[in-house]
């Protein structure tokens, strides 16, 4: 390995396999080690082993306790020492520290036990003392807990390795409890004494179970966020002699060291389809009766506890836990044994446990594989494809107006279509709204017009199967029905999900559904059901349409059938949502790729309708050429009157055309079947070829003898061809 600066020590060149040694850091005394693996020739990525290293100081607390002082001044010094720069040598030479500063205290405290022989005040001076002494020890060992448990220490903790860390943590959590129960035992009276710093609030308490007890909760006030409550009838049922001891300590920060590898979780379907790990994601928070039973007391009455949790988004399964461990190893293990879930929500979880010791939540935790750069470039991308999208819709939505006579049928459903979509594309722009109650509303909207566009997109694959296979079937009966089932679903599962759970409406960071319970089914399931009756009626419909196409072209060439097949193909798929299924995907797996997918195939879905609507329509593209030599050549020859004319017949809805696509196709059959009439028609028409067109054009129009007011008359369709 190459020689290298890593955490203020040079390392000097070393062989693969071997262990670098140097001394430890300036202003620490010890020997940091750095492993050079092999057969790589590179260092270990985790980086200089420093648990060796630790403070002069430590030398100096060392002394003292070996001397006999007092275990409260000694803990004094050790809380002065402990706010400064701290190396992984510090964290666990403290927490051992601690536990033998306890030990001292409780050696010290039965030199000042009343004897037989002391007189009453010399007794009651002895019990003022270690009341004394245990309050000013309680107090120095908070303060200590407090600093090791300061942001600013996080670096050292991470020095050491995950047992070390772990063991490390039990033992705090141990010394601290056992150093509660001895000022707990050593108050001459019935008293409450509250230790609070920013990283640990310690409460001890000794009561009197006599009397009327009211429920015990902890801490007094909810500035955490955070607290524990115990029943009166707990009180009484564990009270001895009159009197119970009561501990409570409330941690921040700690859970980070308390290895979460072998926690028993109870995992739902959410983590099983994801990638996460496991967090302690709350404080920790402790609760204890009687100290020689703490660990073994079995309630009656449940204990309940809120906790909030530090991280309030990616996550979800939260479990009620406890910290499991043995005072002989000081390891352990997160256990749900006994602590039920009660109500939870995205900032804070309630839970019961039918026994006493150190609860915490876990939860499992989805980091967001999105980086800024990704995201940004996602919005952007997702910005200006949603103009063209828009702009896309509009032309579609003119295109009807303008051509409504001249558009197949399944496009009176794509106005729906595109109105949702549309709707689509400019809702998530109300994302970054921060009052709840809006956010959840428009939640619930885009909940409605997700579903209803997947309704409509139903809907068209519907209408083209029927298209296909019930050709002279009226379509006006069906359109309310369309409307009914293209709005009433959605909004039928928006409702019902609201009644069930509305404060799932909206997160902290997307005005959505929320994703750690649940909830978001009531969108997946409808949607991935409506993909899979697409995916059925899109191999039913290309089926009949290639079937179609080699009856009715048999003239055309294989070229032209396979090519007529892909594109309807292409327009099915887009028509249909399949490219929403990249959507369904982008949820489960949360990755850049299926993200960029998701956006540039929704995004693109107004543009595929406008093509495939429009573009690839032939009649759409005549009528827009009729528009265009309406508007640019109106006046530049009078040899436009037959162009008028023809334009005149086409677009005059109540008199040259019809509403009805499935009418023209009845009365075209009708003219089939009547050649012979279609003949003379023909004949007769061009047998006057001599008689100036125009003027034959605007003599039937003019004439009211001739011109045709019934809706069945051929000479609509022939004049309209003409």
């Amino acid at each position: 390995c190459d020689p290298m600066e890593a955490r203020d020590i040079m390392w000097s060149r070393t062989r693969q396999g071997q262990v670098a040694k140097q001394p430890c850091p300036m202003g620490s005394i010890g020997v940091a080690t750095f492993r050079c693996l092999a057969p790589d020739g590179l260092w270990e990525p985790q980086g200089p082993d420093l648990s060796n290293c630790s403070s002069p100081w430590i030398n100096h607390i060392t002394q003292k306790m070996k001397s006999g002082e007092m275990a409260a001044n000694i803990a004094r010094e050790l809380a002065e020492h402990t706010k400064n720069h701290l190396y992984a040598g510090d964290i666990a030479y403290s927490v051992s520290a601690m536990v033998q500063l306890v030990n001292l205290l409780d050696v010290q405290l039965r030199n000042l036990t009343p004897g037989g022989k002391d007189s009453a005040a010399r007794s009651l001076n002895k019990l003022q003392k270690r009341e004394r002494s245990c309050r000013a020890y309680v107090q120095a060992m908070v303060e200590t807990v407090n600093n090791l448990l300061q942001p600013q220490a996080l670096n050292a903790w991470k020095d050491l390795n995950a047992s070390e860390q772990q063991r490390a943590a039990t033992k705090l959590l141990d010394t601290v409890e056992d150093s509660a129960f001895v000022l707990a035992d050593n108050l001459l009276k019935t008293d409450i004494v509250r230790e609070n710093t920013d990283n640990i609030q310690l409460e001890v308490a000794r009561l009197s179970t006599d009397g009327n007890l009211e429920d015990l909760k902890f801490p007094q006030n909810m500035g955490h966020g955070s607290a524990i409550q115990l029943s009166a009838n707990t009180l009484k049922q564990n009270g001895r002699n009159g009197e119970i001891r009561v501990a409570f300590v409330l941690y921040n920060n700690l859970g980070t060291y308390l290895s979460t590898e072998n926690a028993s979780m109870k995992l739902g379907t959410e983590a099983m389809s994801t990638n996460h790990s496991v967090i302690v994601n709350s404080p920790v928070i402790t609760a204890a009766i009687n100290k020689e039973f703490s660990n073994k007391v079995y309630l009656a009455d449940p204990v309940v506890f809120t906790v909030k949790h530090i991280k309030s988004e990616e996550n979800f399964n939260p479990n009620c836990s406890f910290w499991s461990y043995t005072k002989r190893t000081m390891t352990g293990y997160w256990s749900t044994q006994g602590c039920r879930l009660l109500t939870t929500n995205k900032t804070h979880t309630t839970c019961s446990c039918n026994h006493l010791t150190n609860f915490a939540v876990l939860m499992a935790h989805v980091e967001v594989k999105v980086g800024i750069t990704d995201s940004q470039a996602a919005n952007a991308l997702g910005r200006e494809k949603g103009q063209r999208n828009t702009i896309s819709l509009l032309t579609v939505w003119l295109s009807r107006d303008i051509a409504v006579s001249l558009i197949k049928p399944p496009s009176k459903s794509n106005p729906d279509c595109c109105i949702s979509s549309a709707w689509y594309k400019h809702l998530p722009l109300l994302f970054s709204i921060h009052t709840q109650i809006a956010c959840a509303v428009f939640a619930a909207l885009l909940h409605f017009f997700f579903l209803a566009a997947f309704t409509w997109m139903f809907l068209e694959g519907v209408q083209l199967y029927i298209m296909l296979v019930e050709v002279f079937e009226s379509e006006h009966s069906r359109r309310k029905y369309f409307y009914l089932v293209g709005y009433g679903m959605p909004a039928l599962i928006v409702a019902v999900s609201a009644a069930v759970d509305y404060r799932s409406y909206g997160t902290d960071k997307v005005c959505w559904l929320r994703l750690d319970t649940y909830f978001i089914w009531s969108f997946i399931g409808p949607a991935t059901l409506i993909i899979m009756l697409n995916v059925i009626f899109l191999g039913i419909a290309l089926y009949k349409m290639f079937h179609h196409t080699a009856i009715l072209k048999p003239e055309s060439g294989c070229l032209d059938n396979i090519k007529s097949w892909v594109i309807g193909a292409i327009a099915l798929l887009c028509l249909l949502g399949l490219t929403w299924a990249f959507g369904l995907m982008y949820i489960n797996e949360s990755t850049v790729i299926m993200a960029y997918l998701f956006t540039i195939f929704n995004s693109l879905q107004g543009m595929f309708i406008f093509i495939f609507h429009c573009v690839l329509q032939k009649k759409v593209r005549k009528e827009y050429g009729k528009c265009l030599r309406t508007h640019c050549c109106s006046g530049k020859s009078t040899e436009s009157s037959i162009g008028s004319g023809k334009t005149s017949g086409s677009r005059t809805p109540g008199r040259y055309s019809t509403g009805s696509q499935s009418r023209i196709r009845r009365m075209w059959n009708d003219t089939v079947r009547k050649q012979s009439e279609s003949s003379f028609i023909t004949g007769d028409i061009n047998s006057s070829a001599s008689l100036n067109r125009g003027a034959m054009a605007n003599h039937l129009i003019t004439n009211a003898l001739l011109r045709p007011h019934g809706t069945n008359n051929p000479y609509n369709t022939l004049l309209g061809e003409s």
